[in-house]
């Protein structure tokens, strides 16, 4: 016989997974203000694994906190979606294929070790580490391209906007997919197919996430 291992998740887990639904099916609004006890209070929980799913959303962009004025779904936009990614797709291929020319072992075991991670965050279903997790591997990929102004422009993408945890989290199997892809093209010194690799899986997240807004607008015209 063979068992499914049982998956257990904290309570934090548990709370980022209800907050980040609701965030993405917009029964918590963009532009929304929320407060850690109101939230506490609809999932029948303590404050502090609240805090710390708040922590992880804000880190991941999909909230913003602020001492002074509290806490609020973070606002997004099409258009904004759209900027994001054609400039995601001109500077991520580019760093890449420099990144696939000088590739060390040493660099791919680092990238190994990043792919195998976010490989386990899926298969224990530890969906709140994924988007930390997916970020790690692409920016350790990128790191050894060794420019440091175009790093730090696709860092400001990455940062500014929660496309990525919007995409990495609904889309997993995908995602997991295509890192072995790209990963596959870098083992292989290939700078060209690491490009395409990467081409395509940010296309597969912008029409995710195209779609994605889209309902979302729909929804709210109609």
């Amino acid at each position: 016989m063979t068992l499914k291992p049982m998956v257990v998740r904290t309570k934090s887990e548990a709370a980022y997974d209800a907050l980040r639904e609701a965030i993405l099916d917009r029964r918590l609004e963009p532009g929304q203000r929320v407060t850690l006890t109101e939230l506490a209070s609809d999932l029948g929980m303590s404050l502090t694994p609240v805090r710390e799913a708040l922590r992880l959303l804000a880190s991941q962009g999909l909230v913003h906190q602020d001492s002074n004025r509290g806490t609020w779904i973070t606002e997004y936009s099409r258009a904004r979606a759209e900027e994001v990614y054609r400039l995601r797709l001109l500077l991520e291929p580019y760093a890449i294929e420099l990144a696939a020319a000088k590739m060390t072992d040493d660099d791919l075991a680092g990238i190994d070790q990043a792919l195998q991670d976010f490989d386990a965050a899926c298969s224990e279903a530890r969906y709140s580490d994924l988007p930390e997790l997916n970020a790690v591997l692409h920016k350790r990929i990128y790191r050894v391209a060794g420019a440091g102004l175009m790093l730090e422009f696709i860092n400001r993408l990455w940062e500014s906007i929660p496309y990525q945890s919007m995409s990495v989290v609904t889309h997993h199997e995908r995602s997991a997919k295509e890192h072995h892809l790209i990963v596959d093209a870098l083992h292989s010194r290939d700078p060209a197919a690491a490009a395409k690799a990467l081409r395509d899986h940010i296309t597969h997240a912008r029409s995710e996430t195209m779609e994605r807004l889209e309902n979302y607008s729909t929804d709210a015209d109609s």
